[in-house]
């Protein structure tokens, strides 16, 4: 009896530590992709940064993304977007910076997790490379 207790104690600990974590370049892969298809010129999409912030206190990272794309008037914009990993990672995107310059909610403001002293690491690159193969609008 005590050690099939053992086993099943055993049996659940390591499922529990062999639980993936999602990859931090493939999940903000899907969301540039998702932020690319949901543009009004998505072929004119250009992600300038991708950032993951440092673990807040209960240990969760939120994602940060600029980008800029055309906007009716043909010329480019700006636009900041951030999953907030204290919300549930709810993606909130901002088209127009405050007046002081920073842009509220993403690196001003009293909630803005994309503030330069919160960024852990810049992973543009690999999420620049991966979200091109889940684009699925070209026009």
């Amino acid at each position: 009896m005590k050690a099939s207790i053992l086993a099943l104690i055993f049996t659940v600990l390591a499922g529990a530590s062999s639980a993936q974590v999602e990859d931090p370049v493939q999940h903000a892969a899907a969301t540039v992709a998702s932020l690319h298809d949901s543009m009004l010129d998505p072929t004119s999409f250009v992600l300038d940064g991708a950032y993951v912030t440092k673990p807040n206190k209960k240990g969760v990272v939120s994602y940060c993304y600029v980008f800029r794309s055309h906007n009716t008037m043909g010329g480019y914009s700006e636009g900041r977007a951030v999953e907030d990993g204290s919300d549930h990672n709810r993606l909130s995107v901002y088209s127009h910076p405050a007046e002081t310059g920073g842009w509220l909610g993403y690196d001003a403001g009293w909630i803005a997790p994309c503030k330069t002293k919160n960024i852990d690491r810049e992973i543009t690159a690999d999420v620049a490379t991966l979200a091109q193969t889940l684009y699925k609008k070209t026009k």
